[in-house]
């Protein structure tokens, strides 16, 4: 092998940064970034022709972009690359199945443009064009945020635009739920598979998907519905969170019901694994019973907030009931309906025992007459 010398304009401190040499029959380049050595093939036959072309455009070209950084940056990548990245990282997570379609929507919208193209205005322009409330968008808010730090992460671009973003807060609206007597009149009308529904809704508080996804094997002779998965169209999850996976206690007249629509279908509910697809049965039922038409989720409102206010269960049994995470969660979202003047703790309670009752009882015992001798 021989080392030919570049000219002087390659140099710095004394050192060659970059030069050339022969392998075999081939022209190379050796140069040092960072100083790192790295070695590589121009291509070129060893001749003088092509050693001028090296020594007077191939090595000046590479110093420049060595002295500009160029060399070492790396080359910008879609959206859509790092997106696919995502979804893979997160299709083991529990609400991988419930979250994925709005991840797609986010890495579709942002398709073909290389990341360090994407500014903080595009995503906030993003997000304001989407229809919805803003605790709607926090699932887009996660895949732009978690896209991008993959970005970061290769070091295709230095900050992540789509951190500290900060959404509109929603107005909160009173949860709608039934009355007792409405729930009544719903049940005595409703028929066939829509009564099986809401007979186990009503009573249990389950999600949608969850009753969507029950089997009849789900209802164990201990009296209790097993709810261990949950079906949305045609994907099959194992619930939100680790508190999903629980029992439900069930009666006898709603297993009737369940096993009166039994088919050989492995589901209870058959072809039925979308809300949507009860949309107009639970229109003509709410018409029949002459009761006000709310989302069909609005089951799981009246169960926690029936149960809540009529002191059956405290707020740490009905989370468990209803599957969520914490109760923290269960009284974020019924708080409002939790009525304090229903809560009797007697007449002028003291929680430290000033009360009439208490303070003339110990006044009698600190009378002198009423001391032991």
């Amino acid at each position: 092998m021989s080392i030919h010398s570049v000219d002087a304009s390659t140099k710095k401190r004394g050192k060659r940064m970059a030069s050339h040499y022969i392998r075999g029959t081939k022209i190379w380049i050796t140069y040092f970034v960072d100083k790192i050595r790295h070695r590589k093939s121009t291509g070129l036959e060893n001749n003088p022709k092509n050693l001028k072309i090296v020594e007077k455009e191939i090595i000046p070209q590479l110093m420049s972009k060595i002295a500009t950084g160029e060399i070492y940056k790396k080359k910008p990548k879609t959206f859509e690359y790092y997106g696919y990245i995502f979804l893979k990282e997160k299709s083991n997570n529990k609400s991988y199945f419930s979250k994925s379609s709005y991840y797609r929507k986010v890495i579709e919208h942002f398709k073909g443009k290389n990341v360090d193209t994407i500014t903080r205005l595009d995503i906030k322009q993003y997000l304001i064009s989407l229809d919805m409330k803003s605790k709607s968008k926090n699932t887009y808010v996660t895949c732009l945020k978690g896209v991008l730090e993959l970005a970061v992460d290769d070091g295709v671009i230095s900050v992540n635009p789509a951190l500290n973003i900060k959404l509109k807060s929603d107005r909160k609206e009173p949860i709608q739920y039934y009355k007792r007597e409405e729930v009544e009149k719903l049940l005595n009308v409703a028929t066939g598979i829509t009564k099986a529904y809401l007979e186990i809704a009503f009573n249990t508080g389950m999600r949608v998907g969850e009753i969507l996804g029950l089997q009849i094997g789900d209802f164990k002779d201990d009296g209790f519905i097993h709810i261990k998965r949950t079906r949305s169209k045609g994907v099959i999850g194992n619930g939100k969170s680790n508190n999903a996976i629980r029992k439900v206690p069930y009666n006898t007249y709603m297993l009737e019901c369940v096993k009166a629509i039994q088919t050989n279908n492995l589901y209870i509910f058959g072809n039925i694994d979308d809300a949507s697809l009860f949309r107009s049965q639970w229109k003509k039922v709410c018409i029949k019973a002459n009761v006000p038409k709310y989302k069909l989720y609005s089951t799981r409102h009246t169960f926690a907030t029936l149960m809540l206010k009529e002191n059956v269960v405290s707020i740490n049994e009905l989370a468990g009931l209803l599957g969520h995470s914490s109760p923290k969660v269960t009284l974020t979202h019924y708080t409002s309906v939790i009525d304090v003047k229903s809560i009797n703790l007697g007449v002028d309670f003291s929680l430290f025992g000033h009360n009439n009752d208490t303070m003339k009882k110990q006044t009698n015992q600190q009378h002198p007459k009423n001391r032991a001798l």
